[in-house]
């Protein structure tokens, strides 16, 4: 309104309920108003059933979840007000199991600039955070193929509601939520992120619990009251408006294009440093063991807590630069280098990997022993580095002597995974050993 007279010509709402709230707040412009519905939540609707195409370019694995990260801008967003959650997800949340995209408002990329956000978020993007460009539709493709989200009061927590999808809040501006929307009460029934329980745990509570939430299907409801309507509705208000005779070619919402694939962005030839937590649950009467591993990014965890993990291992490859995993490592991975040239570079590795196929390597100790390991059934994440990690768990559960089958579990949606591994003749120990009086902590 100015000077008592209604502005526009017309008003656009998605949903019914807003009609409802317009008529309190300015019951003048109630006639000028259309209900059109939402196109961009139509669009993902039509993007849903190629979610399997939109999950490969993004380059989700078989058995992999992947947790969207929605910001708004300002202070209060999630970049804002919570960024301390993109790193508890990639500290956290095992590498083997999860990819983590983060989709970002464009104010918040044009406000600060985009050489600043990503200034901010390259320690995440080294751990395998994928932060898509702010004038492409990715944020919609990984809308529908995300499992999970993150996320505050920006519009794409309704959208992600809207789609079904189960979440946690990092951040909630309740002062910049009108009083009774879709927003609100959302806002009053999604669970904050809690600053020291374990997040994984947090979103396998979300993942067995939101799906059959009455309050949340309701409030998802609110998103459109016109689905899959509103672009033929928006063209026929604005030929309307101007006067013009509609086209008579129909107008319906297309698939969101696929994003291009993740690999073909900068792609560094050494694998990031890792914390490999494994450890053996059991041993059948065949005397086959069975191996729980978990693998974060090492880059993380520098910056948070390590309650998730229990005793873990720092394996990295040959030529890490980072000397905060290079000088502790405990695996080092060869790229071609004899055992006793890396145990003389890694005071305090004790075991060395030698690739010999993509199947198949030799694991040298530091006193000498060695072992052979193979892959019998190997699933995309079975590696040589994996391989090692999966022995030294039986080593220190069954003894320096051991060899058989090992059955690895990397995750509860992921393939199994079945190594082979017989000892060796032993090798000589490395010329290099570790001073005794030299402790190391990372």
């Amino acid at each position: 309104m100015h000077d008592s007279e209604l502005i526009p010509a017309a008003i656009v709402l998605s949903h019914d309920e807003q009609r409802a709230r317009l008529r309190q707040g300015c019951p003048q412009a109630v006639p000028l108003s259309h209900v059109v519905g939402d196109p961009c939540m139509d669009q993902i609707q039509a993007s849903l059933p190629f979610r399997s195409e939109y999950r490969a370019a993004l380059g989700v694995r078989p058995g992999q979840r992947l947790l969207l990260l929605t910001s708004t801008w300002g202070r209060r967003s999630l970049l804002g007000g919570a960024a301390d959650v993109v790193g508890r997800a990639l500290a956290e949340l095992p590498r083997d199991e999860f990819r983590v995209v983060a989709a970002i408002h464009p104010n918040a990329w044009y406000g600060h600039g985009g050489w600043q956000i990503r200034s901010w978020l390259e320690p995440y993007v080294r751990a395998g955070l994928i932060l898509p460009e702010p004038a492409t539709d990715t944020w919609k493709a990984a809308l529908c193929a995300a499992d999970a989200f993150l996320g505050d009061h920006g519009s794409l927590t309704l959208y992600a509601a809207g789609r079904g999808l189960p979440g946690l809040l990092a951040s909630f501006d309740e002062e910049s939520v009108a009083a009774g929307s879709p927003m609100a009460r959302l806002g009053a029934l999604l669970p904050r992120v809690h600053p020291s329980a374990p997040l994984a745990g947090q979103l396998a509570a979300a993942l067995r619990d939101q799906p059959d939430s009455p309050g949340l299907a309701d409030a998802s409801r609110l998103v459109t009251s016109r689905p899959g309507q509103a672009l033929a509705r928006l063209r026929r208000l604005c030929y309307r408006t101007l006067d013009l005779a509609e086209p008579t070619r129909p107008v319906v919402p297309h698939p969101v294009h696929l994003p291009p694939p993740v690999a073909s962005g900068r792609q560094s030839p050494l694998d990031q440093a890792v914390f490999a937590d494994a450890r053996v649950a059991a041993r059948d009467p065949a005397g086959r063991a069975t191996v729980l591993l978990r693998r974060y990014p090492a880059e993380p965890q520098a910056r948070g807590r390590r309650t998730h993990m229990r005793d873990p291992q720092v394996v990295v490859d040959e030529g890490e630069p980072d000397p905060r995993w290079a000088n502790v490592a405990d695996v080092v991975v060869s790229r071609g280098s004899r055992s006793e040239e890396l145990f003389a570079r890694h005071a305090g590795c004790w075991m060395v990997v030698e690739p010999t196929s993509h199947a198949a390597c030799r694991l040298r100790l530091r006193d000498g022993a060695g072992h052979i390991a193979r892959w019998t059934t190997r699933p995309w994440w079975a590696t040589p580095a994996v391989a090692a990690s999966a022995l030294g768990a039986c080593l220190a559960h069954f003894g320096d002597d051991w060899e058989g089958e090992v059955a690895v579990h990397a995750g509860d949606e992921l393939p199994l995974g079945v190594l082979l591994v017989h000892q060796s003749a032993p090798h000589g120990p490395a010329a290099h050993t570790t001073d005794p009086d030299v402790q190391i902590e990372y």
